[in-house]
């Protein structure tokens, strides 16, 4: 799935945005807070919580 037909998910408040977001950025995500955090647990739950701040953030926001 493309960025864009994951943002209109997004804007449609659709949930399964996030299953697709995960889906595409999950390795990413995962890798850039276990070299940052001391456990795969905090690490788990920064990926979580970036998950939520998108959620949150788009609408009103559209990413480019």
């Amino acid at each position: 799935m493309t960025d864009e037909q994951i943002v209109s998910l997004y804007f449609e408040r659709n949930e399964d945005a996030i299953r697709q977001t995960k889906i595409k950025y999950s390795r990413y995500l995962l890798s850039v807070a276990e070299n940052i955090l001391p456990t795969r647990e905090d690490a788990e739950e920064c990926e979580n919580s970036t998950y939520l701040a998108a959620w949150n953030s788009i609408p009103p926001h559209k990413p480019k």
